[in-house]
Parts: structure tokens; sequence; C-alpha cells
């Protein structure tokens, strides 16, 4: 009797994860990758692809690709070169914080969670040094609730659509500034402070925005022992809620910043 007890449990808790979300539901991962697996969600790529036109930071050094082998030798190989920021890549705390976490620390845990994607490209579109404000933040949560614990908060401003020009991505001006979107300081203080997030991310170059010369986003993140993700893709494709993001970067030791493959699973 108990066994069978058991066994019914069992099958009602996978029937609650495997069926899909109601309206306004907080879409727990166990149940969407169920749903993945039977083909009744969608895997977005968040990932530039790494080639010579890959967007990079100013005076760092881009994607080159140099072919070792091919063919005729029986099978082909190249060499890849490039600095840890070329692409979509992620922050370890130890970037900009001696002591803290480098990119082979940083709990798997820590690098899989609930999408938070807060849009701000229409004010992005006229402001392009607009800057993510914690009023931002709390309009998102008065309609779809408080940030989960866990989150992976990603501010999508339309710059990834800029990513195939890197003259129009970087935006810099005559006195060489760069013009792009980024989170402010109180609102990197409020996620870090008053929310239990494992990270950020966005579609630019970095999470402070372009004509930022001290990093306060950078500071405060990263000293917060959370990661930062820079140069995403295709967040158009994400719902504002309910999507999980994997965020896993090359596995390098004592690296600050990895080149890494994110995707999204979205119900």
């Amino acid at each position: 009797m108990r066994a069978k007890i058991l066994w019914a449990l069992t099958l009602a808790l996978f029937a609650l994860l495997s069926r899909p979300a109601l309206a306004g539901e907080e879409v727990k991962p166990a149940g969407l990758l169920e749903r993945a697996l039977r083909g009744q969600a969608t895997w977005v790529d968040l990932t530039h692809p790494l080639d010579e036109n890959t967007v990079f930071w100013p005076g760092g050094i881009p994607f080159k690709k140099t072919m070792l082998a091919d063919y005729p030798q029986g099978y082909r190989m190249f060499k890849f070169e490039m600095a840890e920021n070329v692409g979509t890549h992620i922050d370890a705390p130890a970037h900009f914080v001696e002591g803290k976490p480098t990119i082979d620390q940083i709990p798997l845990r820590q690098l899989i969670g609930p999408a938070v994607v807060v849009d701000v490209a229409e004010k992005a579109g006229r402001d392009p040094d607009y800057q993510l404000t914690k009023g931002d933040l709390l309009a998102w949560e008065r309609r779809n609730g408080k940030i989960p614990p866990g989150a992976i908060v990603v501010m999508r401003t339309g710059w990834g659509k800029r990513a195939g020009d890197l003259a129009r991505y970087r935006n810099m001006d005559e006195q060489k500034v760069m013009h792009f979107p980024g989170f402010s300081k109180e609102s990197a203080e409020f996620l870090a402070k008053e929310r239990e997030i494992s990270g950020i991310g966005i579609d630019t170059l970095s999470l402070d925005p372009g004509n930022s010369t001290e990093f306060p986003v950078h500071k405060v993140m990263l000293g917060a022992s959370k990661f930062q993700i820079e140069n995403l893709a295709n967040l158009e494709q994400l719902p504002e809620r309910g999507a999980v993001i994997f965020a896993l970067p090359i596995n390098v030791r004592d690296g600050t910043q990895a080149e890494a493959r994110v995707v999204a699973l979205v119900p």
C-alpha cells in the first residue's frame, strides 16, 4: 500500500512539473526542462558567433582564426586568438576585485537561473546614454511580481541589432567617448543589496554605460560576488519573465573573464 501511495505521489508531482504554465504563473526550471524535452519549449541562442567581425572593447585583441591543418593532411584544425572579453562573455568577480571568485570558481548553480528581462529599448532609442533606474526595476515587479531568488537580470536595450557594425555598436564620438546604454549605479546597488540575484546581463559592450569612466556597476556587482554577461544577442526573443538562462563560460582556471555560450529556454 505504501509503495502504491508513493508511486501515486510521484506521478502527481511529475504531472505538476510537466503541465503547461498558467497565465501569470512562475515557470519552474524543472517543469520547463521537461517541456523542452517534449518539444513544448523553445531554445534561444543569446550568443554572438565568434569570427573576425565579432564585437570587442576598443584597444582590445579581436578574434583571429588561423588554419593549422586542412583536409588534404587528413583533418582540419584551427588556432584561435582573442582577449577574454571578445563577443558574448562573462565577467567573474575577480575581474575588478582582488580575492573574489575567478571564472572557474563561480558555482554552476549561479550560472543557471530565471530570466528577468527589463526592456528599455524605446528609452535607449531616444537616449543612447540611458541608464537603467531602480524605477524601471520596480515597474517590472509591479507587472510580474518580485524578482525571484537566483534571477539573472537582463537589460534589453536593442543594441544587439547593431552588433554587425562595430562603429555603430561602440557609437564613439569625436572625443573617443562611447555612447551606449547601461545599468545605473543605483539599480546595481538595489539588485545586489535588496534582491537575491545571481547576475546581470546586457546586449552592449558593458554593463556600465559607454560614457562611464569609473565603472561603478562593475564595482558594485563584482564586489558583491555576482557575475556579469556582456554582448548578449537575440534578447528580443525573450519574454519579460518565464524563461531560464544558462550562462556557461569556458572554464579558464584563474580567468577573470571568459567567452560563454549563453542560451535561454522559453516556454
